[in-house]
């Protein structure tokens, strides 16, 4: 596929996102989450040597966003000692926001009679609220537990979609650790906005600690260090990606 062609491709996947008339209402209230455009890069990337026709997989991938959508809104909710609070309203917007979200994506799929891919993406739904629930109660031994299942709280349901459609190893493992760079990234900056993160808890904990690091901004700068390092050496690795895919992966590297 022509670079000029995936470009219309990802559009025409954005497209069938935005035009539904409650998503334009809740970007316009702030009450929705935001979509992921390189959730929608890695899932068009995993589906494109399909054999579902363009239509299809174009409506596939949208799907797959709805229940991305879904999770990253409901993940709003705020958990206990968050320094910033939704109101009662806010948060019951939070949870209808995500429960449209969550519909969508079981309609499309279901017409489409691909119940099979829709196992597939619960599941990966379960993996990723086993996920976070084991990071926020720490319920992991391990540093190197640690980090996967902090990958996994963003990347299950992409890696269940490229398993699916039998994406090698190589670029799934990239794929998880692209988001959880982009993850880190993200808590470093709210951090040095607003002196808060959900991971500062970890720091406390004392994973990580043989970096011998003096406070939490730079132990978080040290794992953002390791993992670009992994995402560098897992592209160099994985099987040929498309121009648009590497030159985006190579920004955040850079950025």
């Amino acid at each position: 596929m022509t670079y000029q062609a995936r470009e219309a491709g990802l559009k025409e996947v954005e497209q069938l996102v935005h035009e539904q008339t409650v998503y334009q209402y809740l970007q316009e209230n702030n009450e929705g989450g935001q979509m992921d455009k390189d959730q929608m890069l890695f899932l068009h990337e995993a589906i494109s040597g399909s054999d579902l026709a363009d239509a299809a997989a174009y409506r596939v991938v949208s799907a797959t966003l709805y229940m991305i959508l879904a999770h990253d809104t409901h993940e709003k909710i705020d958990e206990p000692g968050d320094v910033v609070q939704l109101t009662r309203k806010e948060q019951e917007l939070t949870v209808l926001a995500g429960d449209f979200y969550s519909a969508l994506y079981y309609r499309t799929l279901a017409e489409l009679e691909m119940i099979p891919l829709l196992r597939a993406l619960q599941s990966g739904v379960q993996e990723t609220n086993t996920a976070k629930t084991n990071i926020y109660q720490l319920h992991v031994a391990t540093d190197e537990e640690y980090l996967t299942q902090l990958a996994l709280t963003n990347a299950a349901i992409f890696a269940k979609f490229a398993k699916y459609f039998m994406k090698d190893e190589t670029f799934i493992a990239l794929g998880c650790q692209f988001f959880l760079l982009k993850r880190l990234k993200m808590e470093l900056a709210t951090y040095q906005e607003i002196g808060a993160s959900r991971l500062k808890r970890a720091y406390d904990h004392g994973y990580f600690a043989k970096e011998a690091v003096t406070n939490f901004e730079s132990w978080l700068v040290a794992i953002i260090r390791d993992v670009k390092m992994e995402v560098e050496r897992l592209k160099e690795e994985s099987e040929p990606l498309s121009t648009i895919l590497e030159k985006r992966i190579i920004e955040v590297i850079n950025d």
